[in-house]
């Protein structure tokens, strides 16, 4: 299981397409804090499963992200 697994499971229990969530928000759904990579490079961000197991997480249950505003907030979509 990944480390991610929460924010797999807040995304898909919502009921909305987009959510718009804070670095403060992410880190509550997951239980930890964002590694600082997170927070400094976008690449943290990408759509990218195979290399990237946070990605996974999300990409796994039809989710992308699309905006990331780094320090303040990231967009996903369900694709």
């Amino acid at each position: 299981m990944s480390k991610y697994y929460k924010l797999t499971e807040y995304l898909d229990s919502i009921n909305e397409d987009k959510v718009n969530l804070s670095p403060r928000e992410l880190s509550e759904i997951l239980g930890f804090p964002l590694p600082k990579s997170a927070l400094i490079h976008s690449a943290w961000w990408t759509n990218d499963d195979i290399s990237h197991s946070q990605s996974k997480s999300w990409n796994s249950i039809g989710w992308i992200t699309t905006e990331v505003i780094l320090g303040e907030s990231v967009t996903f979509v369900k694709s």
